[in-house]
């Protein structure tokens, strides 16, 4: 009885967050002072929401979904609420222009501008992830694995941080100056530092086996190199006050040519540093 009860409410869930939409739309519309901020944000993630449920339910292959591995699923997934945010930001940017000067217009204009950045992030963790590989998988057979690490979580704390500025300047009482810095955050200075800590969250990783170590990281291409642990010159780590505290940092591996690689945002960096210093 519940398993049917989930698959209808799954049915109709394109439908049910449409309602929600167009309801939160005229909210935005109707609603005068600070609650139609309320409105607008609904309407911000309602409506990619929306149109993501409904690429998931009735594109090609979706009716098919349970037939396919789970990784499949959070990909296939994942692509549909990318597109689901372009879309979004597109169509609200193209609208708040079309009419603006009007309350609709202007209330649009915000919608697509705060649907931008998610919409270049989902985007970009979708391509990182289609290119990003798996150590493991480039490991010569019979090697056996003393050590491996990745990305710690803390390489998003600088976006959070700014996230959180910005949220303060837009409902802080700065009037024009608050909103125009908070939007400069938002559209120039949280991209770039979010797409910084996606990037290391996703291509960020060291194997240590006992015959090499193998790194990898990269901002839009990763980049995997193996080091053979007789010819490695040197190796270090750097953590600011921070990094110390939560146990993450960026780790420089030189080889005996000279040639080098950094990894940013590894978990336990000194750890590996000393399990390879060791190995020297």
């Amino acid at each position: 009885m519940a398993q049917g009860f989930w698959a209808r409410l799954g049915r109709q869930m394109p439908l049910i967050l449409a309602v929600a939409t167009v309801i939160s739309l005229l909210g935005a519309m109707l609603v005068r002072g600070g609650s139609s901020l309320g409105f607008v944000a609904a309407f911000v993630v309602l409506l990619p929401l929306t149109l993501a449920a409904a690429l998931i339910r009735w594109w090609p292959g979706g009716r098919t979904a349970r037939e396919v591995c789970r990784g499949e699923r959070v990909r296939r997934a994942l692509w549909m609420l990318a597109a689901a945010l372009m879309i979004s930001a597109v169509i609200t940017l193209v609208a708040g222009v079309a009419w603006s000067g009007a309350r609709v217009g202007n209330m649009l204009l915000v919608a697509g501008i705060l649907l931008l950045p998610p919409a270049v992030l989902i985007s970009l963790l979708v391509i990182l992830g289609r290119r990003s590989i798996e150590l493991r998988e480039e490991l010569e057979p019979g090697s056996h694995v003393e050590l491996e690490t990745n990305a710690h979580w803390a390489v998003f704390l600088p976006a959070l941080g700014v996230l959180g500025i910005t949220a303060l300047l837009a409902i802080g009482p700065l009037g024009v100056w608050g909103l125009g810095a908070a939007a400069v955050l938002y559209l120039v200075v949280l991209p770039g530092l979010a797409i910084r800590g996606l990037a290391s969250f996703v291509n960020s990783e060291a194997v240590l086996t006992d015959r090499y170590l193998h790194v990898a990281s990269g901002l839009l291409w990763q980049r995997a190199l193996r080091f053979d642990l007789k010819r490695v010159g040197d190796i270090g780590v750097k953590q600011h006050w921070l990094g110390r505290r939560l146990g993450f940092g960026k780790v420089t591996v030189v080889d005996a040519d000279g040639h080098a690689k950094v990894v940013p945002g590894l978990r336990d960096p000194a750890g590996l540093v000393q399990r390879v210093r060791a190995r020297l």
